[in-house]
């Protein structure tokens, strides 16, 4: 079995998943900014929520950039030089292997495992996090990308993507979740908030394939056509657009990527 851990910039979710990838159990708590609340309320969860004996390992997906397991930077949490596998391991008292990868990595791994060519996934959530995977398996010169904090000019600001097209800038912008929108007009305002990083991303690593997750990615349905439309007019005619998907495991994309990372990660051993 494998624990498997999705730190999000506001919820976390914990799932036991078999060998088989059957998700056994799970929890889900508040994320808050204090580091050592945070620590203290996960390491309850664990302990509290899930039997530990017959655990093969746990893995972790954490936003931001990680280095050698440890997360240095994680964007929209103000923590630094994290740790955590560390002090789960000794707090927990477990032998188990503990894998720190970044989030959007890890979802892009459980999307795109299959695929051949170059898959792009995005997610459009509290913030803007990516991933990309070349035949299936994680591109390493492209572990820390971090596309929500690229700056783009926006109604005359100088703002970060994540700032003017994750869900949680929609939400800001009009007062509702991206599930309770139906007005066309805002749709195509939010396309074109889309399109504004994306465009670009495509011109540069012409992927065979964009895979939108979170909150905005799965309501691709509502703005797909006018994405598409908006995207061919943007970008440059020698290059192929892109196929557009929905991750197919939408909200649990992390917590699969946790487990088929810490299957990859044992077998190397």
């Amino acid at each position: 079995m494998y624990l498997c851990i999705d730190i999000g910039g506001t919820k976390t979710l914990i799932a036991l998943v078999d060998k088989d990838g059957k998700i056994l159990h799970s929890v889900r708590f508040a994320t808050v900014a204090d580091q050592n609340i945070f620590y203290a309320s996960l390491l309850q969860q664990i302990r509290v929520n899930f039997v530990l004996s017959g655990i093969k390992a746990a893995s972790i997906a954490m936003p931001g950039i990680i280095k050698r397991n440890q997360a240095v930077w994680l964007g929209n949490l103000p923590w630094q030089n994290f740790d955590l596998a560390a002090q789960l391991k000794q707090d927990l008292g477990r032998d188990f292997p503990i894998y720190v990868e970044n989030d959007a990595n890890l979802a892009a791994l459980a999307e795109a495992r299959l695929c051949k060519g170059r898959s792009l996934y995005l997610t459009l959530s509290t913030g803007i996090g990516g991933g990309i995977v070349e035949d299936g398996a994680l591109v390493k010169r492209y572990l820390d990308f971090e596309p929500g904090h690229t700056e783009y000019i926006w109604n005359g600001e100088k703002l970060e993507w994540e700032d003017i097209a994750a869900a949680s800038a929609i939400n800001k912008k009009y007062g509702r979740l991206v599930s309770e929108i139906d007005d066309r007009d805002i749709w195509n305002d939010i396309t074109e908030r889309i399109a504004l990083g994306l465009v670009p991303l495509i011109t540069s690593l012409k992927p065979d394939r964009v895979i939108l997750g979170g909150p905005l990615g799965l309501m691709l349905n509502a703005y797909r056509k006018s994405l598409r439309k908006t995207i061919a007019e943007q970008l440059p005619s020698r290059i192929n657009q892109p196929r557009l998907h929905t991750a197919k495991y939408a909200d649990l994309s992390v917590i699969y990527g946790c487990y088929y990372y810490a299957k990859l990660k044992q077998a190397r051993h």
